[in-house]
């Protein structure tokens, strides 16, 4: 089999992989309000030319934007009058394949004389868990803005100071966090080019206007476009202090006790002893040893570590969610970099035994988390679980047609994806203006109890404000009378 030939089936065998990961999950009512219906109405609102009001958080806030600063929805919105509420998650699964191409296309720079070492550093990259965890749940734009860090990485090994700015400026846009990522990563290219000077120089300007760029995003756009009196809600390290200033002063007088918050369980919760230790194990199966060998890398995951391991959301620590995305192009890049570097002939096989160790410990992360609150279906591709549901999905859609385009609706965290090109969205059991309330019902009744749930659908029946329209295959349809 030619290289060519090798390069577009890899490229083939993820797509199908990612898409029966993201896209089944949809189909099967197993994406959620919380974040790909907040993203869809947004791309409605762009689709239509005006801002998002974001009805599914308020009073929290009443702009999208002021939750995060991503721009991406605003590129890709017109393309939801072609592929609908799937619009953000083809655009995800693209742009994953887009950066493992990326990873290709810099070692076949950085390392010609390899033939297959560019190949493996690609199904290395498509192999490591922290992509099908962001695959599994809804879509996120730091996954797409990290997909783009290794054609930065091209642009800045080529010495292309034009497109190194416009990637980096892409990465920005993708959300106010990957800005202070970005300014770590060029950091740590300062340290790997240290003795070229042209490099050095370049680095070092691009980690300024990152941080520039974060510090303004989070210090006066987001709060310019936010609620009176409502300040950037995403600082969440009551273990370092109550606002970022604190947090860095923690940082550098306190060095012996920050280490420590990167494998103690600061909140001391029974339920998440070991989360920290298992995120350590898969890096260093995916190859993370190496960050000890290049410490430069480490330099640029230091912003992610942090996020991850002093958040006072444990949900965020272990291997779950987007959380882990940005693991992704800097492990491969730094291993398959020391991999190149090794004076051996054992490369290759060298390269095919760590592609394997790391496909194995992604799915055997698959099967089994600590984390209780991992949901295995939403993420094992390879299981007759993950294709089947206790409903019959054809039978929603045709229900779902039911309500008006124009219908204010609340609905459940599962519903609200399909429903949420309208301009009125709420998340049940908000919304108490709606036309219709749309429930499903699975054991996942969040952001209620089952009990709560039970309760609150009593007093819809009785309240003789709503009529039932329909209650079969586990959903429930509410109509507001004289609708």
């Amino acid at each position: 089999m030619t290289k060519r030939t090798s390069f577009i089936l890899v490229i083939i065998v993820f797509a199908i992989v990612y898409s029966s990961i993201s896209l089944i999950n949809h189909y099967n009512f197993r994406t959620y309000a919380f974040d790909l219906g907040l993203v869809n109405n947004a791309i409605y609102d762009y689709a239509h030319f005006r801002w998002n009001d974001c009805m599914l958080m308020q009073p929290q806030f009443t702009n999208i934007l002021s939750d995060h600063f991503s721009l991406y929805p605003i590129i890709v919105s017109p393309l939801y009058w072609i592929f609908g509420s799937y619009t953000m998650l083809i655009f995800q699964i693209i742009a994953i394949l887009f950066g493992g191409i990326g990873v290709y296309k810099y070692f076949t720079f950085k390392r010609p004389e390899n033939d297959w070492l560019p190949l493996l550093a690609m199904i290395h990259f498509f192999s490591i868990w922290g992509i099908y965890s962001a695959l599994a749940f809804d879509y996120h734009d730091n996954v797409v803005a990290a997909m783009i860090v290794p054609w930065f990485f091209i642009a800045f090994e080529k010495g292309n100071k034009k497109l190194s700015v416009l990637l980096l400026l892409l990465i920005l846009i993708g959300k106010e966090n990957m800005a202070l990522w970005s300014s770590f990563i060029c950091a740590g290219l300062v340290l790997l080019n240290y003795k070229n000077k042209d490099k050095r120089n370049l680095a070092a300007f691009l980690a300024i206007l990152s941080c520039i760029y974060f510090i303004v995003a989070v210090k006066l756009v987001i709060p310019s476009l936010a609620n009176a009196n409502r300040v950037y809600r995403h600082f969440n390290y009551a273990a370092l202090g109550s606002n970022f200033t604190e947090a860095f002063t923690t940082i550098f007088t306190k060095p012996v006790y920050t280490f420590k918050l990167l494998f103690k369980n600061h909140l001391n919760n029974a339920d998440t002893y070991g989360i920290k230790k298992e995120l350590h194990y898969m890096v260093l199966l995916s190859g993370g040893f190496v960050l000890l060998l290049r410490p430069q890398y480490l330099v640029m995951l230091i912003p992610i570590y942090a996020q991850k391991l002093f958040n006072d959301d444990f949900s965020i620590w272990g291997l779950n969610s987007q959380y882990s995305i940005e693991f992704v192009p800097i492990l491969s890049i730094a291993l398959f970099n020391w991999i190149g570097s090794l004076k051996t002939d054992k490369k290759i096989p060298l390269a095919i035994l760590f592609c394997a160790m790391t496909f194995v410990a992604t799915i055997s992360s698959l099967d089994h988390r600590l984390s209780l609150w991992y949901n295995a279906d939403n993420s094992r591709f390879y299981s007759p679980s993950h294709y089947k549901t206790d409903y019959d999905v054809t039978k929603i859609n045709e229900a779902l047609k039911l309500i008006p385009d124009s219908a204010k609706v609340s609905a459940s965290s599962q519903i609200v994806p399909h429903l949420s090109f309208r301009n009125y969205i709420y998340q049940y059991p908000d919304g108490s203006d709606s036309d219709y309330i749309v429930l499903l019902m699975t054991d996942n009744t969040y952001p209620l109890t089952k009990d709560e749930l039970t309760k609150k659908i009593d007093e819809q029946k009785n309240s003789g404000k709503y009529e039932l329209i329909y209650d079969e295959n586990l959903l429930m349809i509410f109509r507001k009378k004289n609708n």
